[in-house]
Protein backbone atom coordinates (compact mmCIF):
# COMPACT_ATOMS: atom_id res chain seq x y z
CA UNK A 1 0.00 0.00 0.00
CA UNK A 2 1.29 3.45 -0.89
CA UNK A 3 1.90 5.56 2.19
CA UNK A 4 2.55 9.24 2.66
CA UNK A 5 4.31 10.75 5.63
CA UNK A 6 5.01 14.31 6.69
CA UNK A 7 7.15 15.83 9.42
CA UNK A 8 7.15 19.54 10.22
CA UNK A 9 10.11 21.01 12.06
CA UNK A 10 9.79 24.54 13.40
CA UNK A 11 10.42 26.67 16.45
CA UNK A 12 8.78 26.42 19.83
CA UNK A 13 5.06 26.58 19.19
CA UNK A 14 2.18 24.41 20.32
CA UNK A 15 2.37 20.82 19.12
CA UNK A 16 -0.92 19.84 17.52
CA UNK A 17 0.16 16.54 16.02
CA UNK A 18 3.05 14.17 15.56
CA UNK A 19 4.14 11.99 12.67
CA UNK A 20 6.89 9.39 12.44
CA UNK A 21 7.77 9.66 16.10
CA UNK A 22 9.91 12.75 15.50
CA UNK A 23 9.54 16.18 17.01
CA UNK A 24 7.09 18.35 15.10
CA UNK A 25 5.82 21.82 15.83
CA UNK A 26 2.86 23.69 14.51
CA UNK A 27 -0.25 22.16 13.01
CA UNK A 28 0.00 19.48 10.38
CA UNK A 29 -2.14 16.95 8.60
CA UNK A 30 -1.92 14.43 5.80
CA UNK A 31 -3.84 14.67 2.54
CA UNK A 32 -7.56 14.10 2.94
CA UNK A 33 -7.60 14.64 6.70
CA UNK A 34 -9.67 17.65 7.79
CA UNK A 35 -7.99 20.20 10.02
CA UNK A 36 -10.10 21.87 12.68
CA UNK A 37 -7.66 24.72 13.30
CA UNK A 38 -6.80 26.41 11.11
CA UNK A 39 -9.63 26.12 8.60
CA UNK A 40 -7.94 25.12 5.35
CA UNK A 41 -10.78 26.45 3.16
CA UNK A 42 -9.45 29.91 2.46
CA UNK A 43 -10.99 32.75 0.52
CA UNK A 44 -9.65 33.35 -3.01
CA UNK A 45 -6.42 35.32 -2.96
CA UNK A 46 -5.12 33.86 0.28
CA UNK A 47 -3.14 31.01 -1.33
CA UNK A 48 -0.13 31.52 -3.62
CA UNK A 49 2.43 29.20 -5.19
CA UNK A 50 5.90 30.03 -3.85
CA UNK A 51 8.04 27.09 -5.06
CA UNK A 52 7.76 23.89 -7.04
CA UNK A 53 9.12 20.36 -7.32
CA UNK A 54 9.90 19.58 -10.95
CA UNK A 55 8.95 16.20 -12.38
CA UNK A 56 11.75 13.66 -12.47
CA UNK A 57 12.01 10.03 -13.62
CA UNK A 58 8.29 9.40 -13.42
CA UNK A 59 7.79 11.40 -10.23
CA UNK A 60 5.21 14.10 -11.02
CA UNK A 61 5.76 17.80 -10.46
CA UNK A 62 4.26 19.32 -7.33
CA UNK A 63 3.68 22.84 -6.03
CA UNK A 64 4.50 24.45 -2.71
CA UNK A 65 1.82 26.94 -1.74
CA UNK A 66 1.72 29.53 1.01
CA UNK A 67 -1.62 30.16 2.70
CA UNK A 68 -2.94 32.77 5.12
CA UNK A 69 -6.01 31.61 7.01
CA UNK A 70 -8.80 33.77 8.33
CA UNK A 71 -8.08 32.65 11.89
CA UNK A 72 -4.49 33.92 11.89
CA UNK A 73 -2.22 31.14 10.66
CA UNK A 74 0.39 30.96 7.90
CA UNK A 75 0.55 27.53 6.29
CA UNK A 76 2.90 25.90 3.82
CA UNK A 77 1.60 22.99 1.76
CA UNK A 78 3.30 20.49 -0.59
CA UNK A 79 0.48 19.83 -3.04
CA UNK A 80 -0.03 18.03 -6.38
CA UNK A 81 -2.29 20.70 -7.85
CA UNK A 82 -1.87 23.98 -5.96
CA UNK A 83 -4.90 23.34 -3.73
CA UNK A 84 -4.17 23.61 0.00
CA UNK A 85 -6.78 20.99 0.84
CA UNK A 86 -4.90 18.39 -1.23
CA UNK A 87 -1.52 19.06 0.34
CA UNK A 88 0.65 17.94 3.22
CA UNK A 89 2.44 20.42 5.43
CA UNK A 90 1.75 22.61 8.41
CA UNK A 91 0.79 25.93 9.92
CA UNK A 92 2.17 28.35 12.49
CA UNK A 93 0.72 31.56 13.96
CA UNK A 94 0.98 34.43 11.47
CA UNK A 95 2.70 36.58 14.11
CA UNK A 96 5.73 34.26 13.94
CA UNK A 97 5.58 31.77 11.05
CA UNK A 98 9.06 30.41 11.82
CA UNK A 99 8.39 29.91 15.52
CA UNK A 100 11.30 32.08 16.64
CA UNK A 101 13.79 30.36 14.34
CA UNK A 102 15.45 31.19 11.01
CA UNK A 103 13.91 28.18 9.31
CA UNK A 104 10.78 26.07 8.96
CA UNK A 105 11.12 22.68 7.26
CA UNK A 106 8.54 20.11 6.20
CA UNK A 107 9.63 16.64 5.02
CA UNK A 108 7.10 14.56 3.07
CA UNK A 109 7.71 11.19 1.49
CA UNK A 110 5.91 8.38 -0.28
CA UNK A 111 6.55 4.83 0.88
CA UNK A 112 8.45 4.00 4.03
CA UNK A 113 8.87 3.92 6.90
CA UNK A 114 12.02 1.99 5.97
CA UNK A 115 14.34 4.03 3.73
CA UNK A 116 14.59 1.12 1.30
CA UNK A 117 10.89 1.49 0.48
CA UNK A 118 10.84 5.30 0.08
CA UNK A 119 10.45 6.26 -3.58
CA UNK A 120 9.89 10.01 -3.32
CA UNK A 121 11.10 12.37 -0.57
CA UNK A 122 10.61 16.14 -0.61
CA UNK A 123 11.60 19.00 1.68
CA UNK A 124 9.79 22.32 1.56
CA UNK A 125 9.97 25.29 3.84
CA UNK A 126 10.60 28.93 4.58
CA UNK A 127 13.83 30.64 5.58
CA UNK A 128 14.14 34.05 7.22
CA UNK A 129 14.52 37.07 4.91
CA UNK A 130 18.18 37.57 5.90
CA UNK A 131 19.20 33.99 5.09
CA UNK A 132 21.58 33.87 2.12
CA UNK A 133 21.91 30.14 1.45
CA UNK A 134 20.67 26.72 2.52
CA UNK A 135 22.33 23.30 2.58
CA UNK A 136 21.00 19.80 3.11
CA UNK A 137 23.21 17.44 5.13
CA UNK A 138 22.92 13.76 4.14
CA UNK A 139 23.50 10.57 6.12
CA UNK A 140 26.85 9.96 4.37
CA UNK A 141 28.16 13.39 5.45
CA UNK A 142 27.84 15.03 2.04
CA UNK A 143 25.76 18.15 1.45
CA UNK A 144 23.34 19.31 -1.21
CA UNK A 145 22.57 22.90 -2.15
CA UNK A 146 18.97 24.04 -1.68
CA UNK A 147 17.79 26.86 -3.93
CA UNK A 148 15.98 29.66 -2.09
CA UNK A 149 13.26 31.58 -3.93
CA UNK A 150 12.79 35.33 -3.85
CA UNK A 151 9.06 35.43 -4.46
CA UNK A 152 7.06 38.02 -2.52
CA UNK A 153 5.47 36.52 0.59
CA UNK A 154 4.87 39.73 2.56
CA UNK A 155 1.16 39.97 1.71
CA UNK A 156 0.43 36.54 3.19
CA UNK A 157 3.20 36.06 5.75
CA UNK A 158 4.07 39.60 6.87
CA UNK A 159 7.66 39.42 5.55
CA UNK A 160 9.41 38.36 2.37
CA UNK A 161 10.61 34.95 3.51
CA UNK A 162 12.75 32.66 1.32
CA UNK A 163 10.64 29.66 0.27
CA UNK A 164 12.24 26.47 -1.03
CA UNK A 165 11.42 23.06 -2.47
CA UNK A 166 13.99 20.26 -2.66
CA UNK A 167 13.32 16.78 -4.02
CA UNK A 168 15.76 14.14 -2.75
CA UNK A 169 17.55 12.56 -5.70
CA UNK A 170 16.45 9.06 -6.62
CA UNK A 171 20.12 8.13 -6.92
CA UNK A 172 20.61 9.10 -3.26
CA UNK A 173 17.58 7.13 -2.11
CA UNK A 174 18.73 4.13 -4.14
CA UNK A 175 22.07 4.17 -2.30
CA UNK A 176 20.43 4.48 1.10
CA UNK A 177 21.44 8.13 1.46
CA UNK A 178 18.82 10.25 3.22
CA UNK A 179 18.51 13.80 4.60
CA UNK A 180 19.73 14.45 8.14
CA UNK A 181 19.44 18.23 8.63
CA UNK A 182 18.90 21.52 6.84
CA UNK A 183 21.39 24.34 7.49
CA UNK A 184 20.82 27.99 6.67
CA UNK A 185 23.68 30.48 6.32
CA UNK A 186 24.05 34.23 6.41
CA UNK A 187 25.83 36.36 3.80
CA UNK A 188 29.20 35.63 5.46
CA UNK A 189 28.69 31.88 5.22
CA UNK A 190 27.99 31.37 8.92
CA UNK A 191 25.39 28.80 9.93
CA UNK A 192 22.55 30.70 11.61
CA UNK A 193 20.15 27.80 12.12
CA UNK A 194 20.11 24.03 11.83
CA UNK A 195 17.06 21.83 11.90
CA UNK A 196 17.21 18.07 12.04
CA UNK A 197 15.00 16.05 9.74
CA UNK A 198 15.05 12.48 8.53
CA UNK A 199 13.20 9.46 7.26
CA UNK A 200 12.11 6.58 9.48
Amino acid sequence: MRRKRVVIVAGAVTIAGLALGGIASGLHRTAGTPSAAPDIRSRPGTVEQVAQFTSENGRPGRQVVLQRTDDGYVCLWDTPDGAAEHGVGGCNPAADPLGGRKLLVSLAYDGGPALSTVHDARLSGLAAPDVAAARLVMTDGTTRSIALSRVATRALAGKDYRPFAYRVRQSDLGKGIAPVAVLVLDADGRVVDRQVTGIG
